[in-house]
């Protein structure tokens, strides 16, 4: 009878890794494997006493038999060792809806002193690009506008100072059409250019608050752009020369549920000491404080003297679009296995227009290029095999 057992613990090794029905010695035993591998052998078929012993023999014989068949067939599934037979494939299926975020809040902190109204006329003049990128994703956008005075009404400079610019505070699909002419702040604000401070105070919940405003949300990308031609010279939030302000903003926007980054900063400033497009003159001033918050965000930086503006804004769409429709693996894909399905296209690795992977540190990142970007209404199908099986 030990045979028995043996078939027992065979067939309990088999319930564990593949969650098939059975029943035990009382009512017999069942094993179904895809319901294509059935075997039901009952008690009265094993000890049946009142058959011949030839005839108890033979069964005996055919029941083993049958047992050893089972041992054989579940020790692929057991053995420690691999058959060949497991792929520890994990399939990944999200929608543009759900696990691509769609939602994305963007403020532009806006130099108003009296070098900028040139720039700000170039730049206004592009950001029709943006809109159209976001509007052919069908991405859920606000835009809001802010300055970097920070005066107050007793100063002689308080226009557009310490607050979100025009009425409504932020502007979506519906109105979106005012966003030149409010991007154009003019000329005459504080020449103490605070934009660190513009931009902490103006997301911080207690100041959207008091004005009644929900701007920034919990699930969105949150994405600053700071426009000046001067360095930063913030003192009420923070030091900008250490990491007070990458504080707030962690603070602010935590990362998202699958840890990726909530909040990107985006800089059209200074970039070289030794160029200057001042009509006025200036001195160039490289604006450090922001680069250091473009570059922990991963953002992108172009210098205010690029007569280019288009490509200038393209890459900031880059940058917005590419966060928004990315995929973080929970581990690192063997890439040879990753098969992609946009809606019902079949996407294949492509720097131009299809998918590339992108690693940050352990970080495994799925990329969409060109017109293989997904709208936010598309569903995205990713199957891949771990490089590395747990």
């Amino acid at each position: 009878m030990n045979f028995i057992g043996n078939k027992l613990d065979t067939i309990a090794c088999f319930k564990l890794l593949r969650k098939t029905d059975d029943t035990y010695i009382d009512k017999g035993i069942t094993m179904k494997h895809n319901n294509e591998f059935p075997f039901n052998i009952r008690k009265s078929q094993l000890f049946d006493y009142s058959m011949s012993p030839n005839m108890l023999r033979h069964n005996r014989m055919r029941i083993n038999a049958l047992v050893l068949l089972i041992s054989v067939f579940v020790s692929l599934s057991c053995s420690p060792t691999s058959t060949g037979f497991q792929l520890p494939t994990d399939e990944v299926n999200f929608t543009g809806a759900i696990e691509l975020n769609k939602k994305v809040d963007i403020l532009f902190v806006i130099d108003n002193t009296s070098s900028m109204l040139q720039h700000q006329k170039r730049i206004a003049s592009q950001l029709q690009l943006l809109i159209d990128a976001l509007n052919k994703l069908k991405m859920d956008y606000r835009f809001a506008v802010t300055t970097t005075s920070m005066g107050l009404p007793s100063q002689s400079c308080p226009q557009n100072s310490r607050s979100l610019v025009g009425q409504p505070v932020y502007l979506t699909e519906r109105n979106i059409g005012s966003l030149q002419e409010r991007f154009l702040v003019g000329k005459s604000g504080c020449d103490l250019e605070r934009g660190l401070d513009a931009m902490a105070l103006t997301i911080s919940k207690p100041y959207l608050s008091s004005i009644g405003s929900d701007f920034v949300r919990d699930d969105a990308l949150l994405v600053v752009n700071f426009i000046s031609d001067e360095e930063d010279k913030s003192t009420e939030f923070g030091n900008g020369t250490n990491n007070d302000f990458i504080s707030i903003l962690n603070q602010r926007k935590p990362v998202f549920k699958d840890g990726s980054q909530s909040w990107i900063v985006n800089l059209i400033g200074t970039l070289n000491p030794d160029i200057s497009c001042d009509q006025l003159g200036a001195i160039p001033n490289v604006g450090k404080k922001y680069l250091k918050l473009v570059d922990y965000s991963n953002g992108v930086k172009s210098s205010i003297c690029n007569l280019d503006m288009a490509t200038t804004v393209a890459n900031i769409k880059a940058r917005i679009v590419g966060q928004l429709t990315s995929y973080r693996f929970p581990e690192e894909p063997n890439k040879s296995t990753v098969d992609v399905t946009v809606g019902d296209r079949k996407i294949f690795e492509d720097t131009a227009n299809g998918w590339t992977i992108e690693t940050q540190g352990s970080i495994f990142i799925l990329r969409f290029n060109g017109d293989s970007i997904p709208r936010a209404d598309e569903q995205v199908r990713v199957v891949y095999i771990p490089l590395h099986p747990r």
